[in-house]
């Protein structure tokens, strides 16, 4: 069974490499899915690449944390991804991602799931209110 420990270390260094793939190298990056980026697009690749980044240095800092401590930061790594899932999903089914579009939403799928398991089990340990 996987720990906690070992869930924010895979989730951080997954997204340090999207994170870095964005940041860095944005258009080469998007083309592997289809999508082409202006100017713009690279201006929010870019943008969308340093989040994921500061998130993968905040989920290995958390490494080392309680599951009651973490749980604000698990839901929110479930959050994203499900919505992220939704978007990804909704641009490969229409074409506008290549069929390399179905890597990440299976890292979604796998992300969300982590996150939601880890979620669950952060809340049961959590104290009950009086």
């Amino acid at each position: 069974m996987i720990t906690l420990r070992t869930w924010f270390a895979v989730a951080a260094i997954l997204y340090l490499g999207f994170g870095i793939g964005l940041l860095v190298v944005p258009a080469p990056f998007m083309s592997t899915y289809g999508v082409e980026l202006d100017g713009g697009g690279q201006l929010m690749a870019r943008i969308l690449g340093s989040a994921l980044a500061s998130q993968a240095i905040m989920f290995w800092l958390f490494r080392a944390a309680s599951p009651p401590t973490v749980t604000p930061v698990l839901a929110t790594g479930l959050i994203y991804n499900v919505v992220d899932l939704m978007v990804v999903l909704a641009a490969t089914l229409s074409g506008t991602m290549n069929a390399m579009g179905w890597g990440p939403v299976a890292l979604h799928i796998f992300l969300a799931a982590g996150f939601g398991y880890f979620t669950m089990v952060a809340r049961s340990s959590q104290p009950a209110a009086a």
